[in-house]
Protein backbone atom coordinates (compact mmCIF):
# COMPACT_ATOMS: atom_id res chain seq x y z
CA UNK A 1 0.00 0.00 0.00
CA UNK A 2 3.10 2.36 0.81
CA UNK A 3 4.56 1.55 -2.52
CA UNK A 4 1.88 2.35 -4.53
CA UNK A 5 0.91 5.58 -2.30
CA UNK A 6 4.77 6.93 -2.99
CA UNK A 7 4.79 5.73 -6.71
CA UNK A 8 1.35 7.65 -7.19
CA UNK A 9 2.93 10.56 -5.39
CA UNK A 10 5.07 10.46 -7.97
CA UNK A 11 3.57 10.08 -10.67
CA UNK A 12 1.21 12.62 -10.32
CA UNK A 13 3.58 15.35 -8.66
CA UNK A 14 6.96 14.69 -11.06
CA UNK A 15 5.54 12.73 -14.04
CA UNK A 16 2.69 14.78 -14.86
CA UNK A 17 3.71 18.26 -14.38
CA UNK A 18 7.08 17.34 -16.16
CA UNK A 19 4.85 15.99 -19.47
CA UNK A 20 2.86 19.04 -19.10
CA UNK A 21 5.56 22.01 -19.18
CA UNK A 22 6.81 19.92 -22.49
CA UNK A 23 4.07 21.92 -24.12
CA UNK A 24 5.00 25.51 -23.27
CA UNK A 25 8.86 25.15 -23.61
CA UNK A 26 7.95 24.68 -27.24
CA UNK A 27 7.59 28.03 -27.94
CA UNK A 28 10.59 28.88 -25.26
CA UNK A 29 14.37 29.20 -27.08
CA UNK A 30 16.05 25.74 -27.10
CA UNK A 31 18.61 26.75 -24.39
CA UNK A 32 15.16 27.51 -21.59
CA UNK A 33 14.22 24.13 -22.10
CA UNK A 34 15.85 22.89 -19.71
CA UNK A 35 14.32 20.72 -17.21
CA UNK A 36 13.96 23.44 -14.72
CA UNK A 37 12.19 25.20 -16.59
CA UNK A 38 9.80 22.25 -17.86
CA UNK A 39 9.23 21.47 -14.30
CA UNK A 40 8.47 25.54 -13.32
CA UNK A 41 6.08 25.93 -16.50
CA UNK A 42 4.41 22.49 -15.94
CA UNK A 43 3.78 23.81 -12.61
CA UNK A 44 2.31 27.23 -13.82
CA UNK A 45 0.28 25.31 -16.75
CA UNK A 46 -1.22 22.44 -14.05
CA UNK A 47 -2.59 25.22 -11.56
CA UNK A 48 -4.21 26.99 -14.55
CA UNK A 49 -5.40 24.42 -16.05
CA UNK A 50 -7.10 23.46 -12.35
CA UNK A 51 -8.70 26.43 -12.52
CA UNK A 52 -9.97 26.56 -15.03
CA UNK A 53 -11.37 23.38 -15.00
CA UNK A 54 -12.36 23.60 -11.38
CA UNK A 55 -14.38 27.05 -10.90
CA UNK A 56 -17.15 26.23 -13.01
CA UNK A 57 -17.60 22.73 -11.13
CA UNK A 58 -17.47 24.73 -7.80
CA UNK A 59 -20.05 27.32 -9.34
CA UNK A 60 -22.36 25.35 -11.07
CA UNK A 61 -22.45 21.64 -9.45
CA UNK A 62 -23.57 21.50 -5.88
CA UNK A 63 -23.87 17.71 -5.21
CA UNK A 64 -20.79 14.95 -6.50
CA UNK A 65 -18.68 18.13 -7.78
CA UNK A 66 -15.76 16.95 -6.05
CA UNK A 67 -16.01 13.43 -7.87
CA UNK A 68 -16.72 15.09 -11.10
CA UNK A 69 -13.70 17.42 -10.73
CA UNK A 70 -11.09 14.26 -9.91
CA UNK A 71 -12.24 12.54 -13.10
CA UNK A 72 -12.29 15.34 -15.55
CA UNK A 73 -8.98 17.02 -14.53
CA UNK A 74 -6.83 13.70 -14.05
CA UNK A 75 -8.16 12.74 -17.56
CA UNK A 76 -7.48 16.33 -19.03
CA UNK A 77 -4.10 16.37 -17.10
CA UNK A 78 -2.84 12.77 -18.05
CA UNK A 79 -4.24 13.56 -22.35
CA UNK A 80 -2.30 17.06 -22.09
CA UNK A 81 0.74 15.32 -20.10
CA UNK A 82 1.05 12.63 -23.44
CA UNK A 83 0.45 14.86 -25.84
CA UNK A 84 3.43 17.28 -24.66
CA UNK A 85 5.44 13.45 -24.47
CA UNK A 86 4.59 12.67 -27.85
CA UNK A 87 5.41 15.56 -29.35
CA UNK A 88 8.91 15.76 -27.71
CA UNK A 89 9.38 12.06 -28.62
CA UNK A 90 8.36 13.17 -32.53
CA UNK A 91 10.04 16.13 -32.93
CA UNK A 92 13.54 14.66 -31.17
CA UNK A 93 14.25 12.97 -34.92
CA UNK A 94 13.83 16.72 -36.44
CA UNK A 95 16.43 18.29 -34.05
CA UNK A 96 13.88 19.29 -31.36
CA UNK A 97 15.74 18.62 -27.78
CA UNK A 98 15.84 19.22 -24.36
CA UNK A 99 18.85 20.47 -22.33
CA UNK A 100 19.53 17.65 -19.83
CA UNK A 101 22.41 18.68 -17.12
CA UNK A 102 25.86 16.72 -18.20
CA UNK A 103 29.25 15.58 -16.30
CA UNK A 104 31.03 18.54 -18.36
CA UNK A 105 28.36 21.02 -16.82
CA UNK A 106 29.44 19.45 -13.07
CA UNK A 107 33.43 18.85 -14.07
CA UNK A 108 33.24 23.00 -15.20
CA UNK A 109 32.38 23.92 -12.06
CA UNK A 110 35.56 25.02 -8.95
CA UNK A 111 35.81 22.50 -6.04
CA UNK A 112 34.87 25.71 -4.24
CA UNK A 113 31.33 25.81 -5.84
CA UNK A 114 31.03 22.90 -5.61
CA UNK A 115 31.26 23.08 -1.52
CA UNK A 116 28.69 26.19 -1.68
CA UNK A 117 26.26 24.10 -3.70
CA UNK A 118 27.24 21.41 -1.11
CA UNK A 119 26.20 23.43 1.67
CA UNK A 120 23.00 24.75 -0.23
CA UNK A 121 21.93 21.20 -0.80
CA UNK A 122 22.23 20.91 2.71
CA UNK A 123 20.49 23.67 4.05
CA UNK A 124 17.70 22.96 1.85
CA UNK A 125 17.33 19.25 3.07
CA UNK A 126 17.76 20.68 6.90
CA UNK A 127 14.79 22.65 6.04
CA UNK A 128 12.95 19.90 4.37
CA UNK A 129 14.02 17.29 7.09
CA UNK A 130 12.49 20.09 9.92
CA UNK A 131 8.87 20.71 7.75
CA UNK A 132 8.05 17.23 7.86
CA UNK A 133 9.12 16.13 11.43
CA UNK A 134 8.33 19.07 13.06
CA UNK A 135 5.08 20.06 10.81
CA UNK A 136 3.55 22.57 12.52
CA UNK A 137 -0.07 23.46 12.47
CA UNK A 138 -2.44 26.58 12.40
CA UNK A 139 -5.00 27.97 12.91
CA UNK A 140 -6.07 28.68 9.44
CA UNK A 141 -6.22 24.77 9.17
CA UNK A 142 -9.08 24.53 11.17
CA UNK A 143 -10.69 26.23 7.64
CA UNK A 144 -8.56 25.38 4.38
CA UNK A 145 -7.18 22.09 5.26
CA UNK A 146 -10.61 21.29 6.03
CA UNK A 147 -12.31 22.27 3.16
CA UNK A 148 -10.54 19.56 1.71
CA UNK A 149 -11.12 16.95 4.17
CA UNK A 150 -15.00 18.08 3.71
CA UNK A 151 -14.36 17.87 -0.12
CA UNK A 152 -13.36 14.36 0.32
CA UNK A 153 -15.75 13.04 3.16
CA UNK A 154 -19.00 14.95 0.96
CA UNK A 155 -18.03 14.94 -2.29
CA UNK A 156 -18.86 18.92 -2.26
CA UNK A 157 -17.01 22.11 -3.17
CA UNK A 158 -17.33 24.61 -0.51
CA UNK A 159 -20.61 24.39 0.05
CA UNK A 160 -20.41 22.89 4.19
CA UNK A 161 -19.15 25.52 6.89
CA UNK A 162 -15.88 24.07 8.21
CA UNK A 163 -16.45 26.00 11.31
CA UNK A 164 -20.09 24.18 11.84
CA UNK A 165 -20.24 21.15 9.91
CA UNK A 166 -23.33 22.75 8.29
CA UNK A 167 -24.55 23.49 4.61
CA UNK A 168 -24.10 26.91 3.80
CA UNK A 169 -24.15 28.60 1.24
CA UNK A 170 -21.33 28.99 -1.91
CA UNK A 171 -18.16 30.45 -0.07
CA UNK A 172 -17.48 33.14 -2.28
CA UNK A 173 -14.51 34.34 -0.99
CA UNK A 174 -12.75 31.30 -0.93
CA UNK A 175 -14.71 29.09 -3.53
CA UNK A 176 -12.30 30.61 -6.65
CA UNK A 177 -9.09 29.54 -4.45
CA UNK A 178 -8.87 26.17 -5.10
CA UNK A 179 -5.30 25.08 -3.75
CA UNK A 180 -7.09 23.22 -0.76
CA UNK A 181 -9.04 21.07 -3.18
CA UNK A 182 -6.10 20.82 -5.20
CA UNK A 183 -4.35 19.02 -2.36
CA UNK A 184 -7.39 16.77 -1.96
CA UNK A 185 -7.29 15.54 -5.47
CA UNK A 186 -3.90 14.87 -5.33
CA UNK A 187 -4.62 12.39 -1.72
CA UNK A 188 -7.50 11.11 -3.81
CA UNK A 189 -5.25 9.76 -6.60
CA UNK A 190 -2.58 8.87 -4.61
CA UNK A 191 -4.84 7.14 -1.93
CA UNK A 192 -3.66 9.50 1.44
CA UNK A 193 -5.97 11.36 3.48
CA UNK A 194 -5.38 15.49 2.48
CA UNK A 195 -4.24 16.10 5.96
CA UNK A 196 -1.57 13.96 5.38
CA UNK A 197 -1.15 15.85 1.88
CA UNK A 198 -0.99 19.22 2.97
CA UNK A 199 1.64 18.74 6.29
CA UNK A 200 3.69 15.84 4.67
CA UNK A 201 3.89 15.82 1.15
CA UNK A 202 3.31 19.62 -0.09
CA UNK A 203 6.89 20.91 1.63
CA UNK A 204 8.38 18.51 -0.46
CA UNK A 205 7.05 20.18 -4.30
CA UNK A 206 7.12 23.40 -3.09
CA UNK A 207 10.09 23.98 -1.12
CA UNK A 208 11.87 22.65 -3.94
CA UNK A 209 9.83 24.85 -6.62
CA UNK A 210 10.40 28.12 -4.89
CA UNK A 211 13.95 27.44 -4.79
CA UNK A 212 14.04 25.85 -8.79
CA UNK A 213 12.66 30.03 -9.31
CA UNK A 214 15.19 31.43 -7.29
CA UNK A 215 17.91 29.93 -9.38
CA UNK A 216 16.62 30.45 -12.20
CA UNK A 217 16.54 34.28 -11.36
CA UNK A 218 19.90 34.13 -10.12
CA UNK A 219 21.14 32.40 -13.45
CA UNK A 220 19.61 35.82 -15.17
CA UNK A 221 21.13 38.06 -12.53
CA UNK A 222 24.44 36.28 -12.70
CA UNK A 223 25.07 35.17 -16.47
CA UNK A 224 27.98 36.99 -16.62
CA UNK A 225 29.32 36.00 -13.15
CA UNK A 226 28.24 32.23 -12.59
CA UNK A 227 30.38 31.28 -9.41
CA UNK A 228 28.46 33.98 -7.78
CA UNK A 229 24.95 31.75 -8.14
CA UNK A 230 25.72 29.37 -5.35
CA UNK A 231 26.72 32.20 -2.64
CA UNK A 232 23.06 33.77 -4.13
CA UNK A 233 21.07 30.24 -3.31
CA UNK A 234 22.92 30.00 0.04
CA UNK A 235 21.85 33.42 0.86
CA UNK A 236 18.23 33.20 -0.19
CA UNK A 237 18.06 30.08 1.86
CA UNK A 238 19.19 31.67 4.77
CA UNK A 239 16.77 34.19 4.36
CA UNK A 240 14.52 31.80 4.34
CA UNK A 241 15.38 29.93 7.75
CA UNK A 242 15.65 33.56 9.40
CA UNK A 243 12.63 35.21 7.57
CA UNK A 244 10.77 34.62 10.77
CA UNK A 245 10.65 38.34 11.93
CA UNK A 246 6.61 38.52 11.66
CA UNK A 247 3.71 35.52 10.96
CA UNK A 248 3.05 37.86 7.92
CA UNK A 249 6.39 37.28 6.03
CA UNK A 250 6.69 35.41 2.94
CA UNK A 251 9.57 33.18 4.61
CA UNK A 252 7.28 32.08 7.22
CA UNK A 253 4.91 30.94 5.10
CA UNK A 254 6.96 28.90 3.16
CA UNK A 255 8.57 27.28 6.36
CA UNK A 256 5.69 26.92 8.70
CA UNK A 257 2.36 27.39 6.43
CA UNK A 258 3.75 25.26 3.25
CA UNK A 259 0.15 24.20 1.97
CA UNK A 260 -1.55 27.34 2.27
CA UNK A 261 -2.36 29.28 -0.55
CA UNK A 262 -0.18 32.32 0.07
CA UNK A 263 3.05 30.70 0.60
CA UNK A 264 2.19 29.12 -3.21
CA UNK A 265 1.24 32.84 -3.90
CA UNK A 266 4.49 34.73 -2.32
CA UNK A 267 6.60 32.24 -2.53
CA UNK A 268 6.00 30.67 -5.92
CA UNK A 269 4.05 32.83 -8.22
CA UNK A 270 4.74 36.03 -7.40
CA UNK A 271 8.90 35.01 -8.14
CA UNK A 272 7.95 33.48 -11.21
CA UNK A 273 6.84 36.84 -12.68
CA UNK A 274 10.34 38.28 -12.36
CA UNK A 275 11.54 35.12 -13.76
CA UNK A 276 9.63 35.56 -16.75
CA UNK A 277 10.04 39.09 -17.34
CA UNK A 278 14.22 39.20 -16.73
CA UNK A 279 14.03 36.51 -19.40
CA UNK A 280 12.32 38.96 -21.65
CA UNK A 281 14.67 41.56 -20.72
CA UNK A 282 17.79 39.42 -21.31
CA UNK A 283 18.15 39.97 -24.62
CA UNK A 284 18.17 43.41 -27.29
CA UNK A 285 14.95 43.62 -29.43
CA UNK A 286 17.02 42.98 -32.75
CA UNK A 287 18.32 39.60 -31.25
CA UNK A 288 15.27 38.28 -29.84
CA UNK A 289 13.20 35.93 -31.88
CA UNK A 290 8.96 36.55 -31.73
CA UNK A 291 8.35 33.23 -31.49
CA UNK A 292 10.51 33.17 -28.31
CA UNK A 293 8.64 36.35 -27.02
CA UNK A 294 5.33 34.63 -27.60
CA UNK A 295 6.68 31.67 -25.69
CA UNK A 296 7.05 33.80 -22.43
CA UNK A 297 3.47 35.81 -22.80
CA UNK A 298 1.94 32.42 -22.58
CA UNK A 299 3.65 31.66 -20.02
CA UNK A 300 2.60 34.66 -17.95
CA UNK A 301 -1.20 34.46 -19.03
CA UNK A 302 -0.81 30.63 -17.31
CA UNK A 303 1.20 32.42 -14.30
CA UNK A 304 -2.29 35.05 -13.77
CA UNK A 305 -5.19 32.40 -14.44
CA UNK A 306 -2.70 29.82 -11.89
CA UNK A 307 -2.58 32.66 -9.36
CA UNK A 308 -5.88 32.24 -8.67
CA UNK A 309 -5.65 29.14 -7.12
CA UNK A 310 -3.58 30.38 -4.28
CA UNK A 311 -6.07 33.24 -2.98
CA UNK A 312 -7.87 36.14 -4.97
CA UNK A 313 -5.22 38.55 -3.95
CA UNK A 314 -2.60 37.27 -5.43
CA UNK A 315 -4.68 37.35 -8.92
CA UNK A 316 -4.80 41.35 -8.61
CA UNK A 317 -0.98 41.23 -7.18
CA UNK A 318 0.49 39.31 -10.05
CA UNK A 319 -1.80 41.17 -12.87
CA UNK A 320 -0.35 44.49 -11.13
CA UNK A 321 3.14 43.07 -10.90
CA UNK A 322 3.02 42.12 -14.96
CA UNK A 323 1.93 45.56 -15.59
CA UNK A 324 4.31 47.85 -13.61
CA UNK A 325 7.45 45.20 -15.14
CA UNK A 326 5.50 45.02 -18.25
CA UNK A 327 5.56 49.40 -18.44
CA UNK A 328 9.06 49.06 -17.78
CA UNK A 329 9.97 46.55 -20.38
CA UNK A 330 8.27 48.70 -23.03
CA UNK A 331 10.48 51.82 -22.19
CA UNK A 332 13.13 49.29 -22.46
CA UNK A 333 12.22 48.15 -26.27
CA UNK A 334 10.10 51.88 -27.11
CA UNK A 335 7.27 50.05 -28.36
CA UNK A 336 3.53 50.60 -26.73
CA UNK A 337 2.94 46.82 -28.20
CA UNK A 338 4.70 45.83 -25.17
CA UNK A 339 1.74 47.11 -22.87
CA UNK A 340 -1.13 45.50 -24.91
CA UNK A 341 0.94 42.35 -25.17
CA UNK A 342 0.67 42.90 -20.93
CA UNK A 343 -2.89 43.30 -21.38
CA UNK A 344 -3.86 40.56 -22.71
CA UNK A 345 -2.27 37.79 -20.22
CA UNK A 346 -3.95 39.78 -18.08
CA UNK A 347 -7.30 38.82 -19.38
CA UNK A 348 -7.36 35.40 -17.16
CA UNK A 349 -7.15 37.93 -14.22
CA UNK A 350 -9.83 40.44 -15.54
CA UNK A 351 -12.04 37.48 -15.98
CA UNK A 352 -11.51 36.10 -12.36
CA UNK A 353 -12.31 39.08 -11.05
CA UNK A 354 -15.65 39.62 -13.25
CA UNK A 355 -16.59 36.00 -11.75
CA UNK A 356 -15.55 36.46 -8.41
CA UNK A 357 -17.95 39.84 -8.41
CA UNK A 358 -20.75 38.19 -10.41
CA UNK A 359 -20.95 35.02 -7.84
CA UNK A 360 -21.00 37.20 -4.82
CA UNK A 361 -23.97 38.96 -5.87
Amino acid sequence: MIVFQIISLIFWLIVIPFGLGLLPVILLPEKERSVGTIFLSGYLFWFALFELVGIPVVIFKVYHGYSLLVVLFAAISITLALAGVSYTLIRRKKGYAIVLPGKADWKSISIEDKLFWLLFVLIVGFQLYMSFTRASFDGDDSYYVVQGVIAQQTDTLYRINPNTGRSAPLDVRHALALIPIWEAFVGTVSGLHVTLVAHSVIPFILLPLSYLVYFKIGQKLFAEKKDRLPVFMILMALFQMFGNVSIYTNETFLLTRTWQGKSVAGNFILPAVFWIFLCLFEKEAGERKRKDELGYWLLLGALNLASGVSSSLAVMLSALLVAGLAFLFAIKERKFVTLVKAGLTCIPSVAYVLVYLIISR
